[in-house]
């Protein structure tokens, strides 16, 4: 039997998806991720964070029919649980999951319907999707108290909850085995420990001795304290690059979204990062046209991201979400909303295009991922992109470089030595 895995979304959703293909490789099942016509099954794990990323997983099952005429299909993940009736009666559809009891879909697939659930109170446990890779994920929470008004996610995948901090080590102790980095990912991952009286400063205090690079796959400023700074400086395998989701630069437009800060306190959290590592990476997502936004409320955000001097920002026009507080206001006109995107697009590039030249002449830790146009290809701990030349490399390899000039969407470096 050959299966393939196709997965939309975010890390959390690879992840799932990894540890559901991990399960059917140990039953003896070929499993592929790329739509091949002699599939017997394909398992779709689906997103539902915008309307978009909701249509494209219901498109998607149309691809698979076509792609593969013969499979059954298994649906899975938010957009699922958001709304089954969606999938459940598309052709060659099975078996329609949620968010949860994933761990159950080998025991599922030659059963038929709808097996959409509330999420549960506690973690569930899935298998260590062991692969040889150069950078793994590792899911180490789920779930999300912060009900931010334009957001669907807690309604989704439920409360917060957490793996146990023995079963994280575990993991990724038995992870760094094959992987040269590790991600720890979850829905809102600042929230880890927070349902055993631990925080996340306490499970990266115990990953400082692992073989391997530890890096956070985003966070909430409200983590970052001294506490936490001093832990993560003590840590010699930590990444700099801090991915804080900011959503508005502009303080009316952060309360109505229900996120519980202020601009300036933002940028008092980026300035404590910026002093305790000066080369770090800090980058952001945004929402664009969020409807109580404003021209001026636009303009403030505009001038924060100026401030803050992000790496990248990651980019979203409002999506309106049924159930939401924010779906009762009135839209903003899309022209309107267009033309900021476009403004703000502009700025992001000039300050990736800043970040990028203030890398020359700096040495870095370059991880090589892979070869590609004769160039081998990866990223440093503050996840710069870097190219370098050579034909000594091999994936995996972790050498010292230094950026010579930007290059493509990254840097180009030479390789000083090999550090291991």
């Amino acid at each position: 039997m050959k299966i393939a895995m196709l997965t939309l979304g975010c890390k959390v959703n690879q992840y799932e998806a990894d540890s559901i293909a991990k399960m059917f490789v140990d039953k003896g099942y070929e499993v592929v991720n790329d739509l091949e016509s002699d599939c017997d099954l394909v398992i779709l794990s689906t997103c539902a964070v915008t309307n978009e990323a909701e249509r494209k997983s219901r498109q998607m099952v149309s691809k698979i029919n076509k792609a593969c005429p013969n499979a059954k299909i298994l649906v899975c993940g938010c957009a699922s649980q958001h709304n089954p009736n969606n999938f459940v009666n598309k052709k060659n559809v099975g078996i329609v999951l949620g968010t949860s009891s994933k761990q159950l879909v080998p025991d599922l697939i030659n059963e038929k319907g709808a097996y959409v659930v509330e999420p549960p109170l506690d973690f569930e446990k899935m298998p260590t999707p062991i692969k040889h890779r150069t950078r793994a994920y590792v899911k180490v929470q789920d779930g999300c108290n912060n009900f931010c008004s334009y957001c669907l996610i807690p309604f989704l995948r439920g409360r917060c909850r957490s793996k146990s901090l023995e079963e994280c080590l575990v993991e990724c102790f038995q992870v760094a085995r094959q992987s040269r980095e590790i991600v720890l990912t979850g829905i809102n991952l600042s929230a880890w420990g927070q349902d055993f009286n631990k925080e996340l400063k306490d499970l990266l205090a115990s990953l400082s001795t692992i073989n391997a690079r530890i890096r956070l796959s985003s966070m909430e400023m409200n983590i970052i304290n001294n506490d936490f700074i001093k832990t993560i400086k003590e840590m010699p395998n930590f990444c700099e690059h801090f991915h804080l989701s900011m959503q508005s630069g502009c303080d009316k437009t952060l309360k109505d979204m229900n996120r519980h800060y202020t601009s300036e306190q933002f940028l008092e959290k980026v300035k404590m990062l910026r002093n305790a590592f000066p080369n770090c990476n800090i980058t952001t997502d945004i929402i664009v046209g969020y409807p109580t936004e404003t021209e001026q409320d636009f303009n403030q955000t505009l001038e924060t991201v100026k401030k803050a001097k992000f790496g990248f920002i990651h980019i979203f026009p409002y999506s309106r979400r049924g159930g939401t507080v924010a779906s009762r206001l009135p839209l903003i006109e899309p022209e309107i909303v267009a033309n900021r995107v476009e403004k703000i697009t502009k700025l992001r590039d000039e300050l990736e295009k800043q970040f990028l030249q203030e890398q020359v002449g700096k040495y870095h830790e370059f991880l090589a991922e892979q070869e590609k146009d004769g160039f081998w290809i990866g990223h440093s701990r503050n996840f710069t992109k870097i190219y370098v030349q050579s034909n000594k490399i091999k994936s995996g390899d972790i050498l010292t470089v230094i950026v010579i000039k930007s290059f493509k969407d990254g840097v180009l470096a030479n390789v000083i030595e090999t550090v291991d």
